[in-house]
């Protein structure tokens, strides 16, 4: 199923909102290092003699981490939100065609095997009434399968990620 508008607007408003969460973090670090930064000038603007002092380079290292941490994040959200598009996206190409309920069990007879001093015969134990028979061609064989190393559930062999706890198998 394709993402709908309803969907695509949802998920551009959660991006949004990371991105002003973001932005006030890196504004709020920016800030904080411009004003460190201006004490050297104030006190430069206030007549005391200048000197190399650690304010003004700290004020200048946390306006730039300031402004990483803005960019980083707006990218580190998108990134999320691309690969969790392309996650459903594969989750529900992996599944789209596949029976969702278990084939019917098909009861086989059982055979029986007589020794006698001449020969070996066959005997063939009749069905009981109440389980019907079924013809063979219409039964699809049984998927294979094999358990999430992490969350113990049943996934199919080919699986690369278990469709529960969405983490690689080992």
């Amino acid at each position: 199923m394709p993402l709908n508008w309803i969907g695509a607007f949802k998920r551009a408003l959660v991006y949004f909102i990371w991105l002003i969460v973001w932005g006030i973090l890196g504004i709020l670090m920016m800030a904080i290092g411009a004003y460190v930064a201006t004490v050297p000038l104030t006190n430069l603007f206030a007549g005391k003699t200048p000197a190399v002092e650690t304010e003004l380079i700290t004020g200048i290292v946390l306006l730039i981490l300031g402004y990483i941490i803005t960019m980083l994040g707006a990218v580190a959200t998108l990134i999320r939100l691309v690969y969790q598009l392309s996650f459903e996206a594969t989750q529900e190409a992996m599944t789209k065609g596949k029976p969702t309920g278990t084939a019917p069990s098909v009861a086989m007879p059982m055979t029986e095997i007589k020794l006698t001093p001449t020969a070996v015969q066959p005997v063939v134990q009749q069905p009981s009434p109440e389980i019907s028979r079924q013809p063979m061609g219409s039964t699809a064989p049984p998927a294979q399968q094999k358990y999430c190393a992490f969350c113990g559930r049943a996934i199919t062999i080919s699986s690369r990620f278990c469709p529960f706890c969405q983490r690689a198998q080992p």
